[in-house]
C-alpha cells in the first residue's frame, strides 16, 4: 500500500467503524429488534460490513485463531438450523409430532424441527452476535481502537439511561414513538421487556465502572479531594474525568434500578462485587502506600470497595427487592422450567427446531402451577431454551464458546497490566449476563445480544494484546 493510498484507507475504516456503532446503536433502539422488518435489515447490514471488514489484515496468530472460531461456530450452527428443516420421508430424524400427522392426516415429510419455518424465520436472530463479533476483531485492531469501542458502548450505555430516565420520568406511558403496553411504572427504555432493560443497564454500569477504575489508577487521592472541595478542576482534567465517569455509573445504577428487574439488579451486584475484588488486587490510584500500611492496603480497598457497592445497591434496589419478597418462590418461571426440561428429556440429541419454543411447549405446559392463560413464547432460560431448539450441538456449540472466552479473558488477567480492567470487567459482564440468563432471555432480544457481542470482542482484542499502534489506517 503506497503512502498516497493511506489516508483514503483511513477513512474508509474511520466510516465503517462508525457504520457498525450505528447499526448497534440501531439494534437497541428499534425496540430491541425484536420485529422481522428491522431485524433483517441489520442482518444484511452486519454482513456487509463483515465482508467490509475482511479487507483489513489479521493482526495477530491469537486473534486470526479466534476469528476462525467465530466462523466455524456459526457456520456449523446455521448448518444444523438448516438440517433441521430439511423433509425427511421417514427415520429417526423426523420428530415424532409429524409422525402422529402422518398418522391422522398421511403421508408427509416430517422434520427434525416441529416448526421448520420458525426455524428458519430464527437464523437471523442466531446469526448477528456472530457477526457483530467477528466485525469487531477485524475493526478495532489496537489496543487504543479496543478501548475506543469500550469507550463508544459505555457512553452509549449512559447516554441510553438518561434518554430511558426523561422518558420514564416525563412520558411513562410512551414506549418511544409507540405506547407502553407492558410493564408500566418501570423503566424499560425502548425495549418491551423490564428484565432485557434491566441487563442492559447492569451492563453498562459495569462498563462505565472500568473506566472509573481506569481513570482512578491516573490520580492521587489527596490531590483529588482538595481540587473537588476547591472546584479547581478542568474540563479536560484527568481529575474531571473521574467525576464524569462516577456520574455516569451512577445513571446507569439509577437506570437499573428504576426497572425493577429482581434478575438484573442482583446479578449486576454479583457482577459489582467481582469486579471490585479482582480490581482491588492491583494498585487501585497513583497513591504509593507506606510501608506501614502496604501489607493491609489491598484488603482495606477489596473491603471499601465491596462496602461501596453494597450500600450503593442497598440503598437504591429498594423496589426490586421488595418485588423479590412480594413474589418470593412463586414464579410461574420456575414451573416452565420443570416442563422444558421434560421436553428436553423426549428429544435429548436433536433438538424440537430452533426458534420453535412456543409450539413445542404448550404439550408439555404444567396448567397446575404455570396457569391456563397467556403464552409462553420464551423458557425465561436462555441455556434450556436453546437446548430444547438445537439439542446435543448446542451443548458443544455453548462449551465451545465459553471455553474460549473465559480463556481469553484469563490470559488478559495473567498478561495484561495497564489495560487489566479491561479484561476483568469483561469476565463481569459475562458473569452477568450468564446469571441472567439462567431465569431470563435477555441474550435472545437482538438489541442486547449485538451490544454484548461487541463488548466481548473489545474484550478479547485487549486481553490477547494484539497492539497494532503503527497500522496504516490505526
Amino acid at each position: 500500500m503506497s503512502l498516497v493510498e493511506q489516508p483514503a484507507e483511513r477513512r474508509v475504516h474511520s466510516w465503517t467503524a462508525k457504520a457498525f456503532l450505528g447499526v448497534i446503536a440501531l439494534t437497541v433502539l428499534a425496540y430491541g429488534s425484536v420485529a422481522e422488518a428491522p431485524l433483517d435489515l441489520e442482518v444484511i447490514a452486519f454482513a456487509l460490513l463483515a465482508m467490509l471488514s475482511l479487507r483489513y489484515p489479521v493482526g495477530s496468530v491469537a486473534i486470526g485463531r479466534l476469528q476462525a472460531a467465530t466462523i466455524l461456530l456459526l457456520a456449523g450452527l446455521l448448518l444444523y438450523v438448516a438440517l433441521q428443516t430439511l423433509p425427511f420421508a421417514a427415520g429417526d430424524f423426523v420428530n415424532v409430532a409429524w409422525k402422529s400427522v402422518n398418522e391422522l392426516v398421511g403421508p408427509v415429510q416430517g422434520t427434525i424441527s416441529v416448526s421448520p419455518g420458525m426455524t428458519f424465520d430464527a437464523i437471523p436472530t442466531l446469526a448477528m452476535p456472530f457477526l457483530v463479533f467477528f466485525c469487531a476483531l477485524a475493526l478495532f485492531q489496537s489496543d487504543a481502537e479496543a478501548l475506543r469501542l469500550w469507550r463508544a458502548l459505555a457512553y452509549f450505555g449512559a447516554a441510553y439511561a438518561v434518554l430511558g430516565i426523561l422518558q420514564e420520568l416525563f412520558f411513562p406511558e410512551q414506549l418511544l414513538l409507540a405506547q407502553k403496553k407492558f410493564y408500566l411504572g418501570s423503566l424499560t427504555a425502548t425495549f418491551v421487556n423490564r428484565n432485557t432493560a434491566g441487563t442492559f443497564f447492569g451492563v453498562a454500569f459495569l462498563l462505565n465502572l472500568a473506566l472509573l477504575f481506569n481513570s482512578l489508577r491516573k490520580i492521587h487521592i489527596g490531590s483529588f479531594i482538595n481540587k473537588t472541595m476547591a472546584l479547581d478542576i478542568g474540563w479536560r482534567d484527568k481529575n474531571a474525568l473521574v467525576l464524569l465517569h462516577v456520574l455516569f455509573c451512577l445513571i446507569t445504577a439509577v437506570a437499573l434500578f428504576l426497572t425493577q428487574s429482581r434478575g438484573a439488579v442482583g446479578a449486576s451486584f454479583i457482577g459489582a462485587v467481582v469486579g471490585v475484588i479482582l480490581i482491588a488486587m492491583r494498585p487501585l490510584t497513583a497513591d504509593r502506600p507506606t510501608q506501614q500500611f502496604g501489607r493491609w492496603r489491598r484488603y482495606a480497598i477489596i473491603f471499601a470497595g465491596v462496602l461501596v457497592v453494597t450500600g450503593l445497591f442497598a440503598l437504591f434496589a429498594g423496589r426490586s427487592v421488595y418485588r423479590m419478597e412480594a413474589q418470593g418462590a412463586e414464579d410461574a418461571r420456575w414451573c416452565s422450567f420443570a416442563s422444558t426440561i421434560e421436553a428436553i428429556t423426549d428429544h435429548p440429541f436433536l433438538g424440537t427446531g430452533f426458534g420453535a419454543f412456543q409450539d413445542v411447549f404448550p404439550a408439555y405446559r404444567n396448567a397446575d402451577c404455570a396457569g391456563i392463560f397467556g403464552v409462553w413464547d420464551r423458557a425465561h432460560n436462555f441455556f434450556l431454551e436453546g437446548y430444547l431448539g438445537l439439542g446435543l450441538p448446542f451443548a458443544v456449540a455453548l462449551v465451545a464458546g465459553y471455553a474460549i472466552l473465559i480463556g481469553v479473558f484469563v490470559r488478559g488477567l495473567r498478561d495484561r497490566h495497564r489495560f487489566r480492567f479491561i479484561p476483568v470487567m469483561g469476565l463481569t459482564v459475562l458473569i452477568l449476563a450468564s446469571l441472567h440468563s439462567l431465569v431470563d432471555f435477555s441474550l435472545q432480544i437482538p438489541g442486547f445480544a449485538t451490544y454484548f457481542a461487541a463488548i466481548m470482542a473489545s474484550t478479547a482484542t485487549i486481553s490477547l494484546g494484539r497492539n497494532k499502534e503503527n497500522h496504516p489506517w490505526t
